[in-house]
């Protein structure tokens, strides 16, 4: 095994501060096929991600682009949205949030390595420090992982670990490739990008009451409750761009939800609710309840759904073992194949979510079509 500071003095990379320069540099990159992407951010005091230094490893080369300096991202952004040029990344939920802080968008099309990993049988949710480790035997350290991004100039280690997260990703995507190719797997794989593609806009505020744990346990007039406190919250979190902790808790939104106080008084003695916020939001928080309040009965949504029974349980357990079996003579962890919430979906629904790629639908309709089979029998 190697270590990656032994390697440092064969990366060569280089720092693009200005419109020229990242001109420049996208205009050789638009004749690859592919192009490594990755990014650093802050994210301690905001809602949103701050981006400190988007990488990028792209025919042999690796840059380090300074989003501070940069006015004119139209040369960057077309080869974000290049059809012909895959995007390469690895774990890139972070890493869309900061593309569509940014731009507005996110790469198109994309490859997640870490998808690919795991389509290759090596493991669900490897770190890329692992996955260099398992296909270039070479041991990446984490040092500058919390490190401040947005510090100028960034230090030779800062620039040294961002140039390393792409370096390698050039040099691991074409053997993961090869290895998915002779699976037959390559398809499966951009399935999976494409849906992480079409996922990836945020949450609209209205629906982010689905965070609350436990919505289930209050009645559909608190849950009406909980669901307008929590847009409210994303609204103002998004506004003022603060984290939405600092606006109202998850676990407070729902305590207040189920008191449903109507005074300012009941409202402070909502455990763990801070004066402040009472203070500068109550009145608000006051008038959402009593909106509730006003709905009539037969107008009042169910927006949760109970856990499931127990029999329930056992039918999701069993089609589980089913999905296991399949991922097993396919070499694939099971977790690859299908989710939790999916095989949920299977039992209340009789059927897979609509986002399901196609790839694990055909291998999953034999499973359904047992636990069908078997809930038609209790």
């Amino acid at each position: 095994m190697s270590d990656s500071s032994q390697l440092d003095e064969q990366i060569d990379f280089h720092y693009i501060d200005s419109d020229q320069a990242l001109s420049a540099s996208c205009q050789r990159w638009q004749s690859a096929d592919f192009i490594a992407l990755d990014t650093e951010f802050i994210r301690t005091d905001t809602f949103y991600p701050i981006a400190g230094l988007l990488q990028v490893g792209c025919l042999g080369e690796t840059a380090l682009i300074d989003p501070l300096e940069i006015a004119d991202w139209s040369p960057f952004l077309d080869l974000l949205r290049a059809p012909s040029i895959t995007k390469v990344l690895h774990s890139c939920s972070e890493d869309f949030e900061v593309f569509l802080r940014l731009f507005d968008c996110v790469p198109t099309p994309v490859l997640d390595t870490q998808i690919g990993a795991a389509l290759a049988g090596m493991g669900v949710g490897l770190s890329y420090q692992k996955l260099v480790l398992a296909v270039l035997d070479i041991h990446l350290e984490k040092g500058e992982t919390r490190s401040d991004w947005l510090q100028r100039p960034l230090t030779d280690n800062q620039q040294l670990y961002a140039a390393l997260d792409v370096f390698y990703l050039q040099q691991i995507y074409p053997m993961l490739v090869a290895r998915l190719e002779e699976l037959g797997r390559t398809d499966w794989w951009q399935q999976e990008g494409d849906l992480q593609v079409a996922s990836s806009s945020p949450t609209p505020p209205e629906l982010s009451y689905q965070r609350l744990k436990s919505l289930w346990k209050l009645t559909p007039r608190q849950q009406l409750a909980a669901r307008m406190l929590c847009e409210w919250r994303e609204t103002e979190a998004r506004r003022k761009d603060v984290p939405r902790g600092r606006i109202l808790k998850d676990p407070i939104c729902q305590e207040v939800a189920r008191r449903m106080p109507d005074t300012t008084g009941a409202l402070a003695s909502v455990k763990d609710l801070s004066p402040g916020v009472v203070r500068r939001n109550g009145d608000t928080i006051l008038s959402l309840i009593a909106a509730a309040k006003d709905v009539p009965e037969d107008e009042l949504p169910v927006l949760a759904e109970r856990p499931l029974s127990r029999e329930q349980s056992q039918l999701v357990k069993s089609l589980r073992r089913c999905c296991e079996e399949v991922a097993n003579e396919l070499a694939l962890p099971v977790e690859v194949l299908t989710r939790k919430r999916e095989l949920e979906a299977v039992i209340r629904d009789g059927e897979l979510p609509a986002d399901v790629p196609l790839w694990r639908r055909q291998l999953l309709t034999p499973c359904l079509e047992s636990a069908n089979s078997s809930a038609g029998g209790e």
